[in-house]
């Protein structure tokens, strides 16, 4: 909230008391640009709204078929969007200066001069005896109107609409404290810096950057510059005679440490699966120099087969297989 302005000028807010009630602004309506009425689409809510309860005695209805449900309902929603509009202004109130506020802001004649522009007591069905007597211009009469048609658009269309309506207004009153904008509420919150009186940033006038030319190869001088069409006829036997590091697939469950034994990763696994694991153990070639074969056997089918000096080394590989082979990684 921007309060800059010297025609939206809020007042020091230790002079925001009860005691000092008399020295607050008088809030005008200025008709420059009023807001338009809030459309209403429910017929049954629109004919409440101008319905008076003065009517019951006349058509013997129910309290029910009247506006007095709506005007309060509309009062409690004035309340709550006028506190929230005051709640979020920026330098922040006090509970007792919102309430103040709120107290100065709706007062009897901006509620006149605001039902008066919109014509809503002309479109009210009442007892005529309350026309011919003046009553229903009575600022208790006054608000009810505006209440209940505050109601109804709450009922048609949500607390949004009240409050961008109600935002609108208040901008509409020649004294009152302008609304911020999202964009003011965000430029005017504080924010915490590391040097919390560093001087404010420049701006720096944005430029489009042209792209670098790319950097012409280098070439040796016995050697022709190579064009995409031979590096990529090249490319095949490169490969062949550079097949590159055997890349051995880790432990997925310990990556910080891939030589961590694989066996008991697998039986976990499986038991959690709730499948059959089966090991077929070979061993062949002489007793101090054989080769142990085993082969993981996972519900009968056999999914992985290891070979090694010893029979663990055999089974982990083994294990690693299956692994991989039951896509469980």
């Amino acid at each position: 909230m921007n309060f800059g302005h010297s025609s939206f000028l809020l007042p020091e807010l230790s002079r925001l008391k009860r005691s000092h009630a008399e020295h607050e602004p008088v809030i005008t309506w200025n008709k420059e640009k009023p807001p338009r009425l809030p459309r209403i689409s429910n017929t049954d809510t629109v004919l409440q709204i101008f319905t008076h309860p003065s009517l019951r005695r006349f058509s013997g209805s129910d309290q029910c078929s009247d506006n007095e449900r709506l005007s309060h309902l509309g009062k409690v929603v004035m309340d709550s969007v006028m506190t929230e509009i005051l709640f979020d202004w920026r330098p922040h109130l006090t509970a007792a200066q919102i309430s103040d506020k709120r107290e100065a802001l709706l007062s009897d004649d901006l509620f006149d001069d605001w039902v008066r522009h919109y014509e809503l007591l002309k479109k009210l069905r009442c007892d005529p005896a309350l026309r011919k007597s003046s009553s229903i211009y009575m600022p208790k009469e006054t608000r009810a109107i505006w209440y209940a048609y505050i109601g109804g658009v709450y009922i048609d269309s949500g607390a949004g609409a009240v409050r961008t309506w109600i935002e609108q207004l208040l901008g509409q009153t020649t004294n009152a404290p302008a609304t911020p904008s999202s964009d003011q509420m965000m430029v005017d919150t504080p924010r915490m810096s590391i040097e919390p009186h560093a001087p404010p940033l420049k701006k720096v006038k944005a430029e489009s950057l042209s792209p670098s030319p790319a950097p012409s190869p280098v070439f040796f001088g016995s050697q022709p510059p190579a064009t995409l069409s031979t590096t990529i006829r090249q490319l095949p036997q490169y490969l062949a005679h550079n097949p590159g590091p055997s890349v051995t697939r880790a432990n997925p469950l310990a990556p910080a440490q891939p030589n961590l034994p694989f066996l008991p990763l697998f039986n976990q696994t499986a038991a959690q699966r709730r499948v059959t694991v089966t090991y077929d153990a070979q061993f062949s070639g002489p007793s101090h120099a054989g080769t142990w074969v085993v082969r993981c056997v996972v519900n009968g089918i056999p999914k992985g087969e290891g070979t090694g000096s010893s029979k663990q080394v055999a089974k982990e590989e083994a294990a690693r297989q299956a692994y991989y082979a039951m896509g469980w990684t």
